[in-house]
């Protein structure tokens, strides 16, 4: 769309530029822990589709996650909340204090009526990501829906579905809309109030039969009833009050034991062969998952399993929840290898290789590290940063003259070389002999025995993701 990308004033919201640097630092995807990134970017190919097939019974309903260059052009014209700029003609107001999924711009052209948002979605706010996210307040997007209805718009257009034309119909859907996102923030609180926790929350609210009958509120993308334990989770963690929860067996401990009391593996198959029958298939889905915990590779236990999800993907409104429950049926299957995690692109660690040093500290091996205390210093360029690796631990040192221990080791690399260590496509070993390693200080040996200490990315980049229908 753009000839000359310096020529153009891009407008947007002043903390976009700050937000895409960190979203590339997480790989990609906005995260509230960026060294989870590769966490999220693996499960948001699976909640997009991609290891779902174009055509037949276990057909994506959505569009695919596409894997393409980074092409964003930077803010130039930074707008604050309330400023109106003269664009073509037209005045057009801006407003920026509400966030959706991410940091949003309104736009409201006056002269025209014209609402143009990022808060009016195709179905259900997705107020929780499948996915993982950050934290998705529904008080911003309830009050930014609000800010919108009260410009009395006649046309209302979206970054994610079809224009509505009409004042009136514009403020029903906004109102309808709003009011089914006040309902499930509210009801989780009320619920909360009323001693439930997150499992009990997803069955609490009741939607009254106007907003459930809204065609702007269903559930075709997320479902509410993942949304409202996010809720509890925001507000009070994970402890439920449920104080046999604080001391738990393991999960195959307890699936071994729950396995026993039912009769054994044969028992619990057969009654969840059953519940299949029955088409009762969230409950065979739950059964047979004590069987699975216990071995994983029992083929019968795993074509219940998929039979079970398949069911339940099929049936699903939304088309996450369809897509994760399909997808998990094919991997089960052997149709499909879903990976656990999707590392960086080597450019994007190539091109911040501090960063990167920063986030390796969290794959140390604490049995491995026990008894280490070494100090590595890394120059990369006109930028020299360290690890501590100390008795199990790893402590990323941005200032290294200033750190108590001064180093042990000090590596010489340049940030492509970093990327190749980093996403294990090579080792120390290999790029000491290539001469892309340098000791400045320390003996090598020691440099590689460290490198082993801390966990490597399995796959490291060799899982091909679908593209789109290709």
């Amino acid at each position: 769309m753009v000839d000359d990308p310096e020529s153009v004033m891009v407008i947007g919201h002043e903390k976009l530029n700050e937000t895409v640097k960190e979203n590339l630092q997480s790989g990609g995807l906005k995260a509230t822990i960026p060294e989870l990134g590769p966490v999220m970017s693996a499960r948001a190919a699976v909640q997009f589709s991609n290891f779902l097939p174009s055509e037949g019974p276990d057909a994506t309903l959505a569009g695919r996650l596409q894997f393409k260059e980074p092409a964003f052009l930077p803010v130039t014209h930074p707008v604050q909340d309330g400023e109106t700029l003269n664009i073509a003609g037209l005045d057009v107001q801006f407003f920026t204090k509400y966030k959706s999924d991410d940091y949003s711009v309104t736009a409201w052209i006056p002269s025209k009526k014209v609402a143009l948002n990022n808060f009016f979605w195709p179905g259900t706010v997705n107020l929780y990501s499948l996915r993982g996210a950050t934290y998705r307040d529904p008080q911003e997007w309830r009050d930014a829906l609000a800010q919108i209805r009260d410009l009395k718009p006649e046309i209302l257009l979206s970054t994610h579905t079809r224009a509505i034309k009409g004042a009136d119909a514009v403020s029903e859907a906004l109102i309808n809309y709003s009011d089914m996102i006040s309902l499930t923030y509210d009801q989780a609180l009320r619920g909360i109030l009323k001693g439930l926790g997150p499992d009990e929350l997803r069955y609490f609210v009741y939607k009254p039969k106007v907003l459930a009958d809204a065609p702007y509120n269903q559930e075709s993308y997320g479902e509410t009833q993942w949304f409202t334990p996010a809720t509890f989770y925001y507000g009070l963690g994970w402890f439920d009050r449920d104080a046999t929860k604080l001391y738990q067996l393991p999960p195959i401990e307890e699936s071994k034991r729950l396995v026993e009391l039912m009769g054994g593996r044969d028992k619990v198959i057969e009654a969840a062969k059953a519940a299949l029958d029955g088409e009762e298939y969230a409950w065979a889905a739950q059964l047979v998952n004590h069987v699975y915990v216990i071995d994983p590779e029992d083929a019968e236990v795993r074509k219940v399993k998929a039979e079970a999800l398949r069911k339940l993907g099929q049936l699903a409104v939304s088309s996450i929840g369809r897509s994760f429950a399909l997808s998990e049926a094919r991997a089960l299957e052997g149709q499909e290898t879903i990976p656990k995690i999707l590392p960086p692109e080597p450019e994007l660690v190539e091109q911040d290789p501090a960063t990167f040093l920063n986030y390796h500290r969290v794959r140390i091996d604490p049995r491995k590290a026990e008894e280490s205390n070494k100090m590595l210093a890394f120059n990369f360029g006109d930028e020299t940063v360290g690890l501590h690796v100390r008795h199990g631990v790893a402590e990323y040192v941005e200032d290294v003259a200033a750190h108590y221990q001064q180093p042990d080791l000090e590596l010489t690399m340049n940030g492509a070389t970093w990327a190749r260590l980093y996403l294990n496509e090579s080792s120390l070993a290999d790029e000491l002999e290539a001469g892309n390693v340098k000791m400045a200080k320390g003996d090598a040996s020691e440099a590689v025995e460290i490198f082993e200490m801390f966990d490597k990315f399995e796959p490291a980049r060799n899982v091909t993701i679908p593209m789109p229908y290709d």
